[in-house]
């Protein structure tokens, strides 16, 4: 099966192109950074050092992508690290991430939303290990208590997160990074939990991307952070989250052209000061809801948006893209949500990314372990609409068979059906039972059968734990961090 979905033309990618460019050489940025300014200023922008701005003439722009694009061509590779967007994968494969730094979770049980803690943290990290479509498991919630109720020091929190999921899962994925003090103690973390330093830069986590503030802005504490993880060669992105009709002009266009612009800029500075960095970006934009002054990222232009950017940068840069397709604005399972998350994984798939984030609800405020598996079955659901159609060299067994079955006949009992029923694809969680009553229906919906399979996969499973000597070398860190931090 072939499938072709493109939304901008090549003379629209152009477009944005040079409107971005005409942007930042109009308007400029503004960084809250003086070092990025004077650094701007040395290799010349106009910077406005009173307003902090700084307006880059396109041939620094361009020589920018140029020097991510001669990367790329000697061989480095493109790592964007962040649990709540879509990359590509180069695989049909679902690879779903289970993350997104909650403060909050949803307990299905209680039907209640309660403080992120170190109990719950595990038992999303253990889920995670446990589902074969999850490649990749980082702070789900990020604990604010650890055992027993005992609050966590605000300074340790990333750390503490970071130590929990390393010792506790072999697909370790990103870790929100708040200070650049902190980087040096996640990326000890992450060479213990991927077993070499080699392997680490091979596969990098435990570190995650910075936002810009739109429009047009970044503050010093993103500057100082991503200026610290390219000078380490670990993972360097910017995501911007415009809002269409309030931090972006109130078109698709316009979201697409300032998110742009401000990923642009972004990777100017960062390579003024380390040009051997590889820096990426991703979206996750969304659209101002004028009824209610609410933001909306499941608004049809939130994902087109970004599959838009993702297209400049794919189709003109040849750089790999994060798509925003975690966030939803349902605020409970609800059918609303199953509908906001099918048609976002759907557009997700259609524009080459098979990695999904799972489990997000309320705009990616709460975590749900439920909603995690209902999501894994929508992507299931999706992906079995796409493949292959079926084996057509077996057309005259197939004609055999129906002579033989005849007028009216079953293909039940037929030894062919028996060969080819797997085929076809089965749900884990959705009800394909014959209704009885609505009490009966509605005890088996695919929450309620999602709320069942966890408990049934915690109750039975052995869960994996890292090798004891490295959960001590992860305790050591931590004490360090504890004397640093």
């Amino acid at each position: 099966m072939k499938i072709s979905f493109e939304l901008l033309t090549d003379a629209e990618i152009r477009q944005v192109h040079d409107a971005s460019l005409r942007v930042l050489e109009d308007t400029g940025m503004r960084f809250a950074s003086r070092k990025v300014l004077d650094r701007l200023a040395a290799i010349g922008a106009t910077v406005d050092f009173a307003e902090r701005t700084a307006r880059f003439p396109p041939r620094l722009v361009e020589a920018a992508i140029a020097g991510n694009q001669e990367l790329l061509r000697k061989g480095r590779r493109l790592h964007l690290l962040n649990g709540v967007t879509s990359e590509r994968t180069g695989t049909d494969t679902i690879r779903a991430k289970v993350s997104g730094g909650c403060e909050k979770y949803l307990d299905w049980g209680s039907r209640s939303i309660r403080a992120a803690d170190a109990e719950s943290l595990l038992r999303f990290i253990r889920l995670g290990d446990l589902l074969p479509e999850v490649s990749f498991v980082g702070n789900p919630v990020v604990a604010a208590t650890g055992p027993g109720g005992s609050k966590i020091d605000e300074r340790m929190r990333r750390i503490e997160t970071a130590a929990l999921i390393a010792k506790n899962t072999r697909k370790p994925g990103s870790m929100e990074v708040w200070s650049e003090k902190e980087i040096d103690l996640l990326m000890e973390i992450g060479i213990i939990a991927r077993g070499s330093r080699e392997a680490f830069f091979e596969a990098p986590c435990l570190v995650t991307a910075k936002e810009t503030i739109s429009p047009l802005f970044l503050d010093e504490n993103a500057s100082d952070i991503l200026i610290a993880l390219a000078a380490r060669d670990l993972p360097c992105t910017i995501i911007p989250m415009p809002l269409t009709g309030m931090s972006a002009p109130a078109t698709k266009p316009g979201n697409v052209i300032v998110g742009n612009a401000e990923i642009l800029a972004v990777i100017t500075a960062v390579r003024a000061f380390h040009p051997h960095a590889l820096v990426g970006g991703g979206a996750i934009s969304g659209a101002l809801d004028m009824k209610t002054g609410v933001a909306s990222f499941s608004a049809p232009e939130a994902i087109l948006q970004d599959i838009a950017l993702a297209e400049v940068h794919g189709r003109l840069y040849g750089f790999d893209f994060l798509v925003g397709s975690g966030y939803t604005d349902a605020k409970l399972p609800n059918p609303q949500l199953v509908a906001e998350k099918t048609m976002k994984y759907l557009l997700t798939y259609l524009s080459g990314r098979a990695s999904y984030p799972v489990g997000l609800i309320n705009s990616g405020a709460v975590f749900s372990d439920v909603q995690c598996l209902v999501d894994i079955e929508i992507c299931r659901y999706i992906h079995g609409h796409f493949g292959s159609f079926g084996d057509f060299s077996s057309i005259g067994e197939i004609t055999d068979l129906v002579r033989e079955v005849g007028i009216q006949g079953s293909y039940v009992a037929a030894d062919h059906t028996l060969r080819h029923f797997r085929e076809s694809w089965m749900p884990s969680i959705m009800d394909r039972t014959s209704f009885s009553s609505l009490t009966d229906s509605q005890a088996g919906d695919i929450y309620a059968n999602a709320f069942a399979s966890i408990q049934e996969m915690h109750s039975r499973a052995e869960f994996w734990q890292i090798d004891p000597s490295a959960a001590r070398a992860i305790d050591q860190v931590v004490r360090q961090a504890e004397r640093i931090l």
